[in-house]
């Protein structure tokens, strides 16, 4: 039996957990009230405008981006798109490195 399928955390929406719809959810409103405003205080003198706009077209973005995370999950294992991110950002150095990486070749004759 294979234990890491029992804890696993079932899909909501296409393939996506409620925590990963949260996160994108809220980095899509928290970046989009931020530029959109931005840019409506610059253009017009009213940065209300910006957060309607970003009222009206939340859900349509945030199930675009869902729809793109699915695409980078579909055929992968659990949690590989994590592990894809924490080994990106310590590559960068914006993270501490928590996993043994190697590059190169592994032999598994004997010596």
């Amino acid at each position: 039996m294979i234990f890491h399928e029992i804890n696993y955390k079932m899909p909501i929406f296409k393939n996506c957990t409620l925590g990963e719809m949260l996160m994108i959810g809220g980095a899509v409103l928290v970046t989009e009230i931020l530029v959109l405003s931005l840019i409506t205080k610059i253009l017009f003198g009213f940065a209300a405008i910006g957060v309607a706009i970003t009222l009206m077209s939340f859900f349509h973005l945030t199930k675009l981006c869902l729809t793109k995370l699915e695409k980078i999950k579909y055929g992968k294992p659990h949690s590989y798109y994590k592990h894809l991110l924490i080994k990106k950002l310590s590559e960068i150095g914006l993270i501490k490195e928590i996993y043994i990486t190697r590059i190169g070749k592994w032999s598994v004759r004997r010596i």
